[in-house]
């Protein structure tokens, strides 16, 4: 537990450093620049100026992010490709469908024709389908029963097959009974 936690701050801290893009850390008061981050803003009350040392020190060590010392004594924190593109996996992991206390009755069909240049896209959309609970109707269509369009949209930008994707929402699907005992089945709840 103790290291989900710390492996959650470091993935956070990287998150935030990405976005902020440039953090500046004086070295008398090393959460200065820090606190402006909002994403970590809840961490940081609870975590100690070493903790934040070592996730540093981690990030760094990891290739992630660069770390100069400015000729004031403090320090400029600014992440690095490999850092952007690690962040982006954490972001992708905290992907998830929203679940209504009411089905729409509608249903979200994702269908795709990916080239097999781009395998690797291919194959992590489809893990990223099933992860987020999916149902493979054909082997290019999978559906869901809740709104999804943005999440499909920023995996697809991520996975670099967003031109080879489309979204649809149906009100009626010849499988549809199948869909939705299968659903049901795999996920134990019950589409009212």
């Amino acid at each position: 537990m103790k290291v989900q936690r710390k492996r959650a701050f470091v993935n956070n801290l990287l998150k935030a450093l990405v976005i902020s893009g440039l953090v500046i850390v004086a070295s008398t008061n090393p959460l200065f620049g820090i606190r402006a981050i909002t994403a970590l803003q809840k961490d940081l009350k609870r975590k100690k100026w070493n903790d934040l040392k070592k996730g540093l020190h981690y990030l760094k060590y990891r290739g992630f992010i660069e770390v100069d010392q400015n000729p004031d004594g403090s320090y400029s924190v600014k992440p690095t490709k490999i850092g952007e593109q690690q962040a982006q996996k954490y972001v992708l992991d905290d992907i998830f469908i929203k679940i209504p206390k009411k089905w729409d009755k509608k249903w979200r069909v994702v269908i795709f024709d990916i080239p097999t240049e781009k395998q690797k896209g291919r194959l992590a959309l489809l893990a990223k389908l099933r992860e987020l609970r999916f149902i493979m109707l054909q082997k290019s269509v999978w559906v869901h029963p809740f709104e999804c369009y943005s999440e499909v949209a920023v995996l697809a930008k991520a996975f670099e097959v967003d031109r080879h994707l489309n979204y649809l929402t149906c009100a009626d699907v010849s499988a549809g009974d199948y869909l939705r005992d299968e659903f049901e089945k795999r996920n134990g709840l019950k589409l009212v």
